[in-house]
């Protein structure tokens, strides 16, 4: 009872730069004394507790000149062993630095923690399926995220793909928020020079510059992020990141094409009903397989090849359907014209 107390103690420090003492009394449940009986029980430990005393008094963990034994439970450990493993692979170089976390991890925990660590080894296997997201450079990832924090401006070049031509232009944005979709890196952030919220790709940045500026607080126009994300039409990757590329029309609003869509797609709303949808996929099959999964009809825009895959994909559909006494046709549909 002593050591979980104590092991919760330490993570709400950790968790938190300044608990007072009745503070952290009420979060465990006990008295203020049983509180600084536990924190010079984390003291002896190798844990650096400060405190300040009086009615506003406080306690602070801070930084030791040496470090202290790793202090987690069994959850914790399955986490972090399952997580450094797992990790996206849409971050370049990032393979082996996780092997080192975890044998770095290994050495600071107790010794039947570190054997049960070890007994998670899970092997990534390729799905074909998938659609492998570009990499993105760790240092990039830093900068932004330091950047959100700070409220540091930043000045960039960004490639827009919704535009024809596809171009780069300079963005001043202040970022806000860094989200992972897909496998793709997305910054949500305000562009000064175009005066909106826009939501950027990662691996589009180039030339990536701090400033001497910085920015004061800004709502995001949607509380919620995913769906913020979710509904950007230059979400999706460029042209040359597939072999196969290409475009429909599609009947179904933006609104349902953006939720269900994957970050490789982008797409540009006709009118109500009618969605453009631009993406890539690893063959041309793989692409109108996606597409039928929107149940509605769609038309293909471009390129042949694409038309030509829908084609060949009805024709080799070959299902009996039992007869159901009348006549029920099809919900979706394709029309698999190729451009003129």
């Amino acid at each position: 009872m002593i050591a979980s107390r104590t092991l919760e103690l330490l993570s709400l420090l950790q968790a938190q730069k300044e608990w007072t003492g009745d503070g952290l009394a009420q979060r465990l449940g006990v008295s203020p004394r049983t509180v600084r009986r536990d924190i010079n029980r984390l003291r002896e430990l190798g844990y650096p507790v400060t405190a300040t005393k009086g009615p506003s008094g406080y306690y602070r963990l801070s930084r030791g000149a040496r470090l202290p034994p790793l202090i987690i439970d069994d959850e914790q450990a399955i986490a972090i062993a399952l997580s450094l493993q797992t990790a996206p692979a849409s971050v370049t170089g990032m393979g082996d630095a996780t092997k080192r976390a975890l044998n770095s991890i290994r050495e600071l925990l107790p010794p039947h923690l570190a054997r049960r660590l070890a007994t998670f080894s899970v092997e990534q296997i390729e799905n074909a399926w998938e659609l492998a997201p570009p990499q993105v450079d760790p240092a990039l990832l830093a900068q932004l995220s330091a950047a959100a924090q700070q409220r540091d401006l930043v000045r960039f070049s960004y490639r827009f793909i919704n535009l024809d031509p596809v171009e780069d232009s300079e963005v001043l944005a202040e970022p806000h928020r860094l989200v992972v979709w897909s496998g793709r890196w997305y910054m949500v952030a305000y562009d000064q020079l175009r005066n909106s919220w826009h939501t950027y790709r990662l691996d589009r940045i180039r030339g990536l510059a701090p400033t001497a500026w910085r920015f004061g607080q800004r709502d995001v126009p949607e509380a919620d992020i995913t769906r913020f994300v979710q509904s950007q039409p230059d979400r999706g990757d460029a042209p040359d990141t597939w072999p196969c590329w290409g475009a429909v029309l599609m009947e179904c609003p933006a609104t349902l094409v953006a939720k269900w869509a994957p970050g490789a797609a982008s797409f540009e709303a006709i009118d109500e009903q009618i969605t453009r949808i631009r993406m890539g996929a690893w063959s041309w099959s793989a692409l109108i397989g996606f597409l039928v999964t929107f149940n509605c009809r769609f038309t293909v825009e471009g390129p042949p090849e694409l038309a030509e895959a829908a084609r060949k994909v009805i024709g080799r559909l070959d299902v009996e359907i039992p007869r159901t006494g009348r006549h029920s046709g099809p919900s979706a549909g394709i029309t698999a014209s190729a451009p003129s």
